[in-house]
């Protein structure tokens, strides 16, 4: 019985954590959803103001991260 126990305790540690990790991948796999409503206009509203996207249709060259003005 001694001998078992001293063949078998990894496997009784490795066993439930290789699970505990396959579970964790595979829940957030599944949490690349789309955006929400909000999160969606809010995204949107940021590139309008970045002037990417305007209504005539062609991005903007002079709009880029470095124009807008950073907030130390």
């Amino acid at each position: 019985m001694k001998r078992k126990i001293l063949v078998y305790w990894p496997l009784a540690l490795i066993v439930p954590l290789a699970t505990i990790a396959w579970i964790h991948a595979w829940q957030s796999a599944q949490q690349t959803m789309p955006l929400a409503a909000g999160e969606l206009t809010a995204e949107l509203a940021r590139a309008v103001s970045y002037g990417l996207v305007g209504s005539e249709g062609k991005v903007s060259v002079g709009a880029t991260r470095a124009d807008v003005p950073r907030s130390i």
